[in-house]
């Protein structure tokens, strides 16, 4: 124990990365991510209980998605302007706000939101870890460290189903989200204290627009994939509206 502090004390004086606690924080960071998307679905039938909104409990899974795939061109461009470090922490601040806020949810719509904001988040952990993790290690040692980080994905495809059944029956749906506290604290922490960079102030510019169409295009072609022959026909004004707008927005992207 006191070898270990004594390891991160002087990584943290001399400014040095400590790869390996940078690595153990950057998986934490990661499992808390990707979990997210098994544990959820099986609190579900106990968030729908609670809450109601059956008809609209898929776009707790949709909103979340869709935001963590938009917000990755943004957060990936923002780490090359303004470091890896700062646009990690923000993410999983910004992951730690939108599960908090999620356990406290008392509709489905406000459920939604919030995982909304999660959503954000996640658009920053994921491939900035990986980013991060490019960045410490050479090309010979990637392969190794790939094997690690792909294991998070299998651990969290069976650990969430599991967790999930346990919080939903002996605790509260609350704490499938409100687990993510204290891994993100951890990641968090690992990461501002042990990874040192050095930023790149060449000047870059950020493709928003772009960025706006794509939200644009594949918000419109969720909503029709998910409500299309549920609330409105295939052939009703509102889906040929949004599959145009994506049509659209997809064109002038390209």
């Amino acid at each position: 124990m006191k070898s270990l502090t004594n390891q991160i004390a002087s990584s943290i004086q001399n400014k040095e990365t400590n790869r390996p606690f940078v690595l153990g924080a950057i998986i934490i960071g990661m499992f808390m991510a990707a979990i997210e998307g098994t544990i959820v679905s099986t609190a579900m039938p106990g968030i729908v209980s609670d809450l109601g909104g059956f008809s609209t409990f898929s776009w707790v899974f949709s909103a979340y998605l869709l935001m963590s795939a938009i917000t990755v061109l943004i957060f990936g461009k923002l780490s090359d302007l303004f470091g890896r470090k700062p646009i990690y922490s923000i993410g999983i601040v910004i992951f730690l706000i939108g599960s908090l806020l999620c356990g406290f949810a008392e509709s489905m719509e406000a459920l939604i939101l919030f995982r909304l904001i999660q959503g954000i988040g996640a658009g920053a952990v994921q491939p900035i870890a990986l980013t991060i993790v490019g960045d410490m290690y050479s090309m010979e040692e990637r392969a190794k460290i790939q094997g690690y980080l792909a294991s998070v994905w299998g651990i969290s495809a069976i650990a969430g189903p599991a967790l999930g059944g346990i919080f939903v029956q002996y605790i509260d749906w609350s704490w499938v989200f409100w687990m993510n506290i204290p891994l993100g604290v951890l990641s968090l922490v690992g990461v501002v204290l042990l990874l040192h960079e050095s930023i790149d102030k060449e000047r870059k510019s950020i493709d928003y627009s772009g960025a706006i169409l794509l939200l644009v295009s594949i918000s419109a072609l969720m909503i029709v994939l998910i409500e299309g022959g549920v609330h409105w026909k295939w052939t009703s004004l509102p889906i040929i509206t949004l599959l145009s707008t994506s049509f659209v927005a997809m064109t002038i992207f390209f």
